[in-house]
């Protein structure tokens, strides 16, 4: 999350001697990350990066009370300054009824009521402002809402964005004139529901979003989000109704990516405020309707609050504290950090009892959430360091991950590109028996893999429009249940599945002789003496599969998948290693020459050419290599190299065994010199 703080907004709340330049450098040592620092006329802004988890930082404040405790580490002056000061509403009569929502109706007021949900909403908290007098907001507001991005409109509408990047609660405010009935009922929106937000556009609603009604069943706000078009205010508008609530945080995130309408609040509401902000909220807004607008109050507040925040206590010690940090800091120093952090640290001895404040309650319930917070404050940059001595470890030859990355570098020289795809594949594209993920994000990614086919032909009909060859490959776990690859079947609810390193590869474009040739040249760099086997299995074509074997070990299978041609292997990588050769026998380079012919052979039709190679080599021990190199109907051409270790042999000598392996080839093969 990124948010914009200008500096002479920033100093409202913190009173300190440290440059803008010095409290960006110092809070990215130890808290929210300044990405940039921009000095904007006489002012400076602050771009702040702050974690998904630290919505409390979202807002002036919430980076002034973060400054204030970092910057006394630093040598400067660093003080949160008490919340502006103003008339508040300390005065004003607070519902007392927190969970006999019933009841509240009558002791507030009679003129609105109010329908809440406590599933679907946390807290409410609103009240009514008179004779509201609307016009453009004094330059402050307006300057410091354009330097955070916020475009002023009135002085309503202003004062409630202006709150919320100043405290850090999103807040609205109806026309209460509008709201016809003077009902508010908190629902969940039916399938189909349109509504128009305050930006002009309509939206249709799926089904659950947090919708407020005015009795009638028209939508007049859609909470946490954006208000609508039907109770905003306008020009003419005299009185007013301010309003906070707490809405189910995972619903605003569905309902405003789902409706796309991302704004501030969203943002905000969608990663958890802490509701007991919004008493604070409320409270400065309404000091500012009455100095900006010339309101007046005119009703009691209404604080609905069924679920109030109950102090949550962390326990640890200071010996804990020390062991996972290695530096003994003082139980004082320890107290004040924690409690500019508006912590309350209670020492008993060595045992520290923390409570935890309702902005921190999400994030913080163990004692190392506690060692967290001590230790960026106090400064990682602080902590000792040693240098690690003695030699670094070479790379072990015969390790898995020098295995996998020697597989890898192989099937790059022989063109293939390596691709990297998601383990979570929808249902559709498995064999029975694949595990389910108890809270998968969607229909398409609710499964483990036990394959990695599904994936490498969706890569290929990515890349389908390319009319070139290519050849794409993957390493990468799958995942099989219990009960599959010698895993028993009944196993204890919660065991994991087995994962298995799978190497495959799929073909495009490419013909059968191109493809098999590198898959053999590829086991033969991993000096493996491959069986190739006729085998029909699923998910190949009748008759196009082959099953890859080294003796009776499996190590993997390779034929055509589709009527598009599609050419697939997969092996098992810990088969691979185990029967690799990692180190070669050193052969020497002949001392004499070789004598190369190529020699034409006409084969009966289905005759296996790589038998035929083979009977060829073996009819001679100084036949050196055979390989063919060209095809021409039934007419296959062989490269033989005849070779003596002694000795250059003679051409009658190379006659001689020509004429023995062709004498071979013809009585086993019915093969015939062309």
């Amino acid at each position: 999350m990124q948010i914009l703080i200008p500096h002479s907004w920033l100093l409202d709340y913190l009173e300190t001697d440290a440059t803008p330049k010095k409290i960006a450098e110092c809070l990215s040592l130890c808290g929210p990350s300044i990405d940039r620092l921009e000095k904007v006329g006489d002012d400076w802004i602050y771009d702040i990066e702050v974690t998904t988890n630290r919505v409390d930082m979202m807002s002036v404040r919430g980076i002034a009370r973060e400054a204030s405790v970092i910057l006394p580490q630093f040598g400067y002056v660093g003080r949160l300054k008490p919340y502006l000061k103003g008339e508040t509403l300390k005065n004003l009569k607070v519902s007392p009824w927190r969970n006999k929502i019933l009841n509240i109706n009558k002791f507030v007021s009679d003129e609105i009521k109010i329908t809440n949900n406590p599933k679907l909403c946390k807290r409410i908290l609103a009240i009514k402002l008179e004779e509201v007098h609307l016009r453009k907001s004094p330059l402050y507001i307006q300057d410091r809402l354009n330097k955070v991005g916020q475009r002023p409109l009135n002085n309503a509408i202003d004062i409630t964005n202006y709150v919320m990047w100043e405290i850090g609660h999103p807040l609205h405010v109806f026309d209460y004139d509008r709201i016809v009935n003077k009902k508010i009922i908190v629902r969940e929106a039916k399938k189909g529901e349109t509504l128009i937000t305050l930006d002009d556009k309509k939206h249709t609603l799926h089904g659950d979003e947090v919708v407020f009604d005015d009795g009638t069943g028209e939508i007049i706000d859609l909470p946490g989000i954006m208000g609508t078009k039907n109770t905003v205010v306008r020009e003419d508008t005299k009185n007013v109704l301010l309003w906070i609530e707490s809405i189910d945080p995972q619903r605003i995130r569905r309902a405003s990516m789902g409706l796309e309408i991302r704004s501030q609040a969203a943002i905000l509401n969608e990663k958890g405020v802490d509701p007991e902000l919004g008493l604070f909220a409320i409270n400065r807004a309404v000091d500012l309707f009455k100095r900006v607008t010339k309101a007046r109050i005119g009703s009691q507040l209404i604080d609905i609050n069924p679920s109030p925040y109950v102090p949550k206590i962390v326990k640890t010690t200071k010996s804990f504290i020390y062991e996972r940090l290695g530096v003994n800091i003082d139980k004082n120093q320890i107290t004040t950090m924690l409690s500019g952090l508006e912590f309350k640290a209670n020492w008993k001895g060595n045992n520290l009892d923390v409570i935890v404040p309702s902005f921190r309650a999400n994030d913080v319930s163990v004692p190392e959430d506690i060692i967290e917070e001590v230790a960026r404050i106090y400064g990682y940059h602080k902590f000792p360091s040693k240098l690690m001595q003695g030699f670094l470890p070479e790379k072990i030859p015969d390790s898995p991950f020098h295995f996998e990355n020697n597989i890898k570098n192989t099937l790059r020289g022989w063109a293939g590109v390596e691709i990297y795809t998601s383990s979570l594949v929808a249902k559709e594209l498995l064999d029975k028996g694949a595990l389910k993920l108890t809270n998968p994000l969607g229909k398409d990614t609710e499964y483990l893999r036990t394959s990695l086919l599904s994936s490498l032909i969706e890569a290929a009909n990515q890349n389908a429009g390319e009319k070139e060859s290519f050849h794409l490959f993957e390493m990468a776990n799958v995942y099989l249940p219990a009960g599959r690859q010698g895993l028993p079947r009944r196993v204890p609810s919660g065991t994991l599945p087995q994962e298995k390193m799978t190497l495959a590869g799929i073909f495009v474009n490419y013909n059968f002789r191109k493809s098999k040739g590198i898959i053999e040249a590829f086991l033969n760099d991993l000096n493996i003496k491959a069986l190739f086997e006729p085998e029909d299995s699923a998910h190949f074509l009748p008759s196009k599969r082959i099953k890859i074997l080294d003796g009776k070990t499996y190590l993997g299978q390779f034929g055509f998948i589709d009527s598009q041609g599609h050419i697939y292997y997969e092996f098992e990588v810990d088969a691979l290693r185990e029967k690799s050769i990692q180190h070669k026998t050193f052969k020497p380079i002949p001392k004499y020459p070789a004598q190369i012919e190529d020699i034409t052979l006409v084969l009966p039709s289905r005759t296996k050419v790589g038998e035929v190679m083979a009977v060829i080599s073996m009819v001679s021990k100084f036949i050196n290599k055979a390989e063919l190199t060209d095809i021409y109907k039934d007419s296959y051409t062989f490269r033989i190299w005849y070779q003596h270790p002694e000795k250059t042999l003679t051409d009658t000598e190379v006659k001689e065994i020509r004429n023995n392996f062709l004498q071979e080839v013809n009585k086993k093969f019915g093969a015939n010199l062309n």
